[in-house]
């Protein structure tokens, strides 16, 4: 019987994930224009202007976090093309696509397994510490990883909401054992977190350099191995924010994979200093999380 009443609860969720006729809800149209955006590699600075300032809502939010301290510019900015170049381009459709999720599950958001403050927090100090990660290893995709910092523990947000019982369950189980989320949820669930974003990615045809490093960021070496080097990041980023204390993901103990640190290339002098910079950046990320949410 308990077999088939987790079996049922897996299906449930595929059914949500991918049934268009369920509770999930859609997202803005602006959101479909924006990874339209992302997608095109001819979009520019002034192009996603012109999407952004459609929705006067981000507008606004844009340019109060670009005038914040978290980006410490010494002259106002006073236009979204200016909020872009402060920010970053894909920063911006990063916070645009967080922005609208967390909205889209605003009115549910009470009373749950989870508390979604601590984990938008802990989500925006990933996406830091990605960024500081990826600037020391690979400066490439340091602009790119922004993106799946923030939005990596996604799943977490829907197993709480549409499976609040459950999950409660989950997490009292993970608190007592003293064990990740991750490795409890599968007993319940027949998958983690992780798997879970990337179902829900899949189904608003986010790009794989998001979905991949977010759906892989437990298990790197699985991840196909263009975004494998994203995932270890997503991976130590996290493992970093739980050394810092900056918001909380609901896991009772930090976790990184085996040899992250190394296979990431960095060696415990540099761990030292990002977790010392998220601890001092803690203000401006809490502040970042002021001005990005209607919490």
């Amino acid at each position: 019987m308990e077999t088939k009443d987790k079996t049922d609860v897996k299906q449930r969720i595929i059914t949500l994930v991918k049934r268009h006729d369920t509770e999930l809800p859609t997202l803005p149209v602006i959101v479909n224009a924006i990874l339209s955006a992302a997608s095109d590699v001819k979009t520019s600075t002034e192009d996603l202007a012109k999407v952004i300032t459609n929705d006067q809502g981000i507008t606004n939010k844009l340019l109060r976090l670009a005038n914040s301290v978290y980006y410490g510019q010494r002259t106002r900015v006073d236009t979204i093309k200016r909020a872009i170049t402060v920010i970053g381009f894909d920063e911006v459709i990063g916070i645009t696509l967080g922005m609208n999720v967390l909205s889209a599950f605003a009115d549910k958001s009470s009373g749950l397994p989870l508390d979604m403050k601590a984990l938008w927090i802990h989500s925006i100090g990933c996406a830091t510490a990605a960024k500081e990660i990826a600037t020391r290893t690979n400066p490439a995709i340091a602009k790119k990883i922004f993106i799946p910092g923030l939005l990596h523990d996604m799943g977490k947000v829907i197993f709480s909401i549409y499976f609040r019982d459950e999950y409660k369950k989950v997490r009292e189980s993970a608190m007592e054992e003293r064990k990740t989320l991750y490795k409890t949820e599968p007993a319940t669930f027949k998958m983690n977190h992780a798997v879970l974003s990337g179902l829900l990615m899949k189904r608003w045809r986010f790009p794989d350099s998001i979905l991949y490093p977010c759906r892989f960021h437990h298990n790197p070496d699985a991840c196909p191995v263009e975004f494998r080097h994203q995932a270890l990041i997503v991976n130590m980023a996290d493992y970093l924010c739980h050394k810092a204390h900056i918001g909380h993901s609901g896991n009772p103990v930090p976790v990184a994979v085996i040899s992250a640190a190394q296979k990431t290339g960095l060696n415990q002098a540099a761990l030292r200093l990002i977790v010392e910079m998220l601890r001092k950046k803690e203000d401006q990320i809490k502040e970042f999380f002021e001005i990005t949410t209607d919490f």
